[in-house]
This record gives structure tokens, C-alpha cells and sequence, in this order.
């Protein structure tokens, strides 16, 4: 099932698209939102796979609140608008579709179906192993070896058993090449291959913190424990 998030200050407006999302035997809406922080809450609580997003909503720009999350959220960008003049902006930020108000529902078929078939593509595609490219040599991973990533600009480190190496890309670039199912996201800038992980700990009453095969510690964000912990099959609120 994929899920989605829609974004509009105008309460028909967003329910208009809500309903109809709601039609589609293989999407579910998990929030909605019309205000920027609202919004920017959830969708990183969320990760879904689609968000709608109003150009222009309560306390700021939707466009501007995506660009701002494109290296925490590595959701499809959809934007509805009643305005033409932002659509480069938004193609430059590699959005999957641009709706002008009023649009009719083909579009927005349309749209979610441009993000099925770049999920099912990206699904076949991920790679067994990584080719880590150092000056002068590249050095081959297996994805497997990897027990988790630590992102920081637009490098991560690949902390493996016994070594990290550092490879050229951004973390929520690198998110959509690994398989959800073995990698999940714990903090805006790291995240964990969930078959590496050895045991669970609090800090300050709250289980926060994780510790892997190889000893190394990560600590986990507020935004995302829920889904961590539902992934773990567990319910430690």
C-alpha cells in the first residue's frame, strides 16, 4: 500500500484530493495539513511515498518547505496550484507532476501512477552491491555488509563490521537505493540496516537509543521512533 500526504490551506480543495486518493485500491492518505510547520511535522513522522503540496499554504511556501526537506523526505512531489509561474522551480527540484487548480482527476490518476512505476523501477534496480569511488581506486560493498549510514552534506559514511568509508551522495539519494524492508530511517542524518540491530536502550526514560553488532551507538530522533518502532514490532510509548 503507499501512502501519502496532502498539503492545501483550502479545506475543499484538500478533501477534493483526499477523496479521490482514497478511491485508489493502492493508496492511502496518512495526514493532512495546511500550515507549514504542520505540515513539515508529519511529513517527516510520515516519510510517505507522496506528498501533494499547495504552492502556497499558512505560515509559508510549499515549495519552499519541499526544497527544505528534499535531504529528510525522499517522497514524489506533487504540486497543485492555481498558479503557472512556479512550475520550473518546481521541475528543477525534480517534482513528479505540477496540477494547475482546477484540474480533473485524470491528473491526479496520472500523477500517482508516475510514482508507482518510479517506485517499482526503483524497487528492481537496487543494488546488491555499491561502488565506493576513492581517489584513485573504487572499492566494491555489499549492501549486506552495511549496518548503518551517517549522512553529513553530500557525503555519507558507510559504517560497516570493521571499517567506515566515505562515499559521494546524499543520504535521501542514497535511501531510495536500499531496500526498505532492511533499511530504515532513525534520525534526519542517519539510518540503520534493522538485521544489525542488537539491542534497544533509554536515555533519560526514553528508549532512544540503539546499539548495533559492531558495538557502534545510534541515537534515535523523536520523528521517527514511531515508524522505528513499528518496524521492530514494538510498542515502547
Amino acid at each position: 500500500m503507499y501512502q501519502c500526504i496532502v498539503v492545501d490551506d483550502e479545506p475543499l480543495a484538500r478533501q477534493r484530493i483526499v477523496s479521490f486518493i482514497e478511491q485508489q485500491a493502492e493508496w492511502q492518505v496518512v495526514a493532512q495539513a495546511s500550515e507549514y510547520n504542520e505540515a513539515k511535522d508529519l511529513l517527516i513522522k510520515h516519510q510517505p511515498h507522496a506528498c501533494f503540496m499547495d504552492i502556497s499554504i499558512i505560515g509559508g511556501s510549499g515549495l519552499e518547505l519541499a526544497r527544505k526537506l528534499v535531504d529528510q523526505v525522499s517522497c514524489g512531489w506533487i504540486f497543485s496550484t492555481a498558479y503557472s509561474e512556479f512550475a520550473i522551480n518546481a521541475f528543477e527540484m525534480e517534482a513528479v507532476d505540477y496540477l494547475l487548480k482546477p484540474f480533473e482527476n485524470k491528473r491526479v490518476t496520472d500523477a500517482l501512477n508516475k510514482i508507482e512505476k518510479r517506485l517499482i523501477s526503483r524497487a528492481v534496480s537496487r543494488p546488491d552491491v555499491l561502488a565506493i569511488k576513492s581517489i584513485g581506486s573504487v572499492e566494491f560493498v555489499n549492501v549486506e555488509d552495511i549496518l548503518w549510514v551517517k549522512g553529513s552534506s553530500n557525503y555519507v559514511e558507510l559504517h560497516c563490521q570493521d571499517k567506515v568509508l566515505l562515499h559521494r551522495e546524499t543520504l535521501s539519494k542514497l535511501e531510495l537505493q536500499l531496500n526498505p524492508k532492511k533499511f530504515v530511517r532513525v534520525h534526519r542524518s542517519s539510518m540503520v540496516n534493522l538485521q544489525r540491530v542488537k539491542s534497544l536502550t533509554s536515555e533519560l526514560g526514553r528508549y532512544s537509543l540503539l546499539h548495533l553488532t559492531n558495538g557502534d551507538e545510534v541515537k534515535i530522533s523523536a520523528a521517527y521512533k514511531n515508524n522505528l518502532f513499528g518496524r521492530l514490532g514494538l510498542d515502547l510509548n
